[in-house]
């Protein structure tokens, strides 16, 4: 007999499972199919999806059922597509799929759009059932304690999820404990029972592979450790190799003689440049599993600085590295996000390396940049510049297989070290192929010079490295035109079985503007304190916190007018939007944490503010929260605009989206007050 929490408790407890469950599946699903990597955001649009529908579709108890049947088939969607093999369907974007897996089973062959839409499809019917669950019980409370109740299981399980990320717990793990929790509290039939515990045993079994895995805060990571090379796949694909480039034997050295060769042309230039002189300080950005720190220890280089933003990896090298290469006395070993390093340190190099810092995953904070956007922009390679000494050097390494995509690379480091810029390709692909050199001697000021040579340069405005051109490829616009179907479809569904008092647009257009504001808010944060998993644990937490008080406040009116709060998320928007970040790059940390919490935080407490007045008076708290929740899906689908206009801008639409709001809420009907 299934537990009987009280109804607050129960609120509770289903946000806490949403949530881990939303944040496990982002986490697992492009963790094994290697496709989905590429649509993270994909997996949030599925769990607003079905938890709106779920409130929505409230009064069906058939749909009970879709959490165990959504569960089972997500599990056998990652038993079959694992290692997929997936055909760039664009051109214009670097998709980085290769065809090397840690997996030894054959793989499929399938087009990308189809994997994505099957992932949605699969992902959103477990929240169908938790949103009929959520909404339910949140209609047995008052309106604002039910939201707050509500909120706090959602703080509670970001808190823990994120925690349980940095011990290195399996998101796997967390699947298996909502359907074991689900069916022990939430169900009263054993054949549903039965199938919750077959889908937790079939999440167990996924966890079995061919190699030694761990997670780390980003990744999953599989490695094969050998006595002269170890092997680290991420997300189930090959990401790098640390080679022993002293091995004697017959049978290597003829490849590691090749390597070292090849891995030593940034010493080989420096030397040209410095009459015979080795660098005697060398930052590595990017220093993986060991690689570019063995070469520089066998340069003769006497301070080695590495930076490596994934602790797995590092640990890994400092285990396994063949040549031992974070042994040395001389190697400081530092796990942190290279522009923030970049930002606080004071020390200055003579040869800065940039490590192959192809992540192959995205940011959960904001789908469309992968964890080295932001490092790979005019404005980051002007920090290297400027922490050189005279006459210093700047490397990096790429694996490149278009032109266009070569032109972007050249022209993004061009801008920050101008005519001193030498690109180096080679046939042999081993690792990378493209070596990009820059040196101190010859400054631009990075922002006054034009994209050379009419080539267009990533910024961090703008930093889709690798985008052709501004635009939004076919291949997403195929994607979000069918998720834009689904919602016109339960939008439309919703306004003609309900009463449009109950269901007004401005519930809607909050959950638009919300989703863009935290897009926004996560990128601004990135920049400030680097792109780690700490910055985007601690926004969506804080957002929660802030959207907690707003609602307490309304709840225990403290709140000001609906006119000042409206005019609050407004007005901040407008600031975030104007303020200049190189403002708090220059502010000691407390500062910079002070004002951007300020900067940051102010427009979501205006904004929770407005939703808790509007959702007070809702007859129904499911199908407000239902309509809210598709509109947080819509705005996750705008929020990819920024691939055309930038990301500055995305404060701006945000704008417009909570304008259309205010609008809509004062031509709205009278409230009504729930019974």
């Amino acid at each position: 007999m299934p537990l009987a929490p009280s109804p607050a408790v129960r609120v509770s407890l289903i946000s806490f499972l949403v949530l881990v469950l939303e944040l496990a599946l982002i986490r697992e699903v492009p963790s094994e199919v290697r496709a989905i990597a590429y649509f993270t955001n994909l997996l949030l649009f599925a769990s607003f999806f079905g938890l709106g529908l779920g409130c929505i579709l409230r009064p069906s108890p058939k749909l009970d059922w879709l959490l165990p049947i959504g569960l089972l088939l997500i599990a056998g969607f990652i038993a079959l597509a694992r290692g997929i093999v997936v055909y760039e369907a664009s051109k214009s974007v670097h998709f980085w799929i290769a065809h090397d897996r840690a997996s030894d089973s054959p793989a499929v062959r399938i087009p990308l759009l189809l994997a994505a839409l099957l992932a949605f499809v699969f992902a959103a019917l477990p929240f169908i059932t938790l949103g009929r669950a959520l909404g339910a019980a949140m209609d047995a409370l008052p309106r604002l304690r039910a939201y707050g109740w509500d909120l706090g299981g959602s703080l509670a399980g970001s808190v823990l999820f994120s925690l349980s990320a940095w011990a290195g717990l399996p998101p796997w793990a967390w699947i298996m404990a909502v359907a074991v929790t689900w069916a022990a509290v939430f169900v009263t039939r054993w054949p549903q029972r039965v199938v919750l515990l077959a889908a937790a045993v079939a999440f167990g079994w996924l966890s079995q592979g061919p190699h030694p895995a761990r997670w780390s805060p980003y990744t999953f990571v599989q490695y094969e450790s050998k006595p002269d090379q170890l092997t680290v796949w991420v997300n189930s694909s090959f990401h790098q190799s640390a080679v022993n480039f002293t091995d004697p034997s017959p049978r290597f050295q003829p490849i590691s003689d090749k390597l070292r060769r090849k891995f030593s042309v940034p010493y080989e230039a420096y030397r040209e440049k410095h009459d015979g002189k080795t660098p005697e300080r060398v930052l590595i950005l990017g220093a993986g599993t060991g690689n570019d720190v063995s070469i520089a220890r066998l340069q003769g280089v006497k301070h080695i600085t590495a930076i490596e933003i994934d602790p797995v990896i590092l640990d890994l090298g400092r285990r396994f590295s063949p040549n031992r290469a974070y042994d040395a006395h001389n190697v400081t070993a530092i796990v942190d996000d290279a522009r923030h390093f970049l930002s606080t340190t004071d020390q200055s190099f003579d040869l800065v390396l940039f490590g192959t810092l192809d992540s192959q995953s995205l940011l959960s904070g904001h789908a469309n940049l992968r964890l080295e956007n932001y490092v790979y922009t005019a404005e980051c390679f002007a920090q290297v510049r400027d922490r050189l000494v005279p006459g210093g050097m700047m490397a990096a390494y790429y694996s490149v297989y278009q032109t266009w995509f070569q032109a972007r690379i050249a022209a993004t480091v061009r801008r920050a070290f101008g005519p001193s810029t030498e690109l180096l390709r080679y046939e042999d692909a081993a690792l990378f192929n493209t070596i990009v050199l820059g040196t101190s001697d010859e400054r631009v000021p990075v922002g006054l010079a034009p994209d050379p040579e009419g080539e267009l340069s990533s910024t961090d405005d703008w930093p889709f490295i690798y985008m052709e051109h501004p635009t939004i490829p076919g291949l997403y616009l195929g994607l979000f035109g069918a998720l834009s179907l689904l919602i016109a479809g339960v939008y439309v569904h919703l306004r003609r079985r309900h009463r449009a008092a109950e269901a007004p647009p401005a519930l809607f257009l909050l959950g638009v503007g919300f989703t863009l504001t935290e897009a926004a808010a996560v990128v601004r944060l990135a920049l400030v304190f680097g792109t780690t998993w700490v910055v985007s644990a601690v926004v969506f937490s804080a957002v929660l916190l802030t959207v907690f008080l707003a609602n307490l406040a309304v709840l225990r009116g403290w709140a000001p007018r609906p006119r000042i709060a409206w005019a609050g998320v407004i007005g901040s928007l407008l600031v975030n939007y104007m303020f200049p970040l190189e403002i708090l790059l220059g502010l000691d940390p407390l500062a910079r944490l002070a004002i951007a919490t300020v900067l940051v935080g102010t427009p979501f407490f205006f904004a929770g503010l407005c939703f808790s007045r509007l959702f007070e008076g809702r007859p129904s708290a499911a199908y407000a929260l239902g309509l809210n929740l598709i509109g947080a899906m819509a705005g996750g689908i705008l929020e990819y605009a920024s691939m055309l206009t930038g990301m500055r801008d995305v404060w701006l639409l945000a704008t417009l989206v909570y304008l259309l709001a205010l609008l809509s809420h004062s031509r709205a009907p009278q409230t009504v007050r729930p019974q």
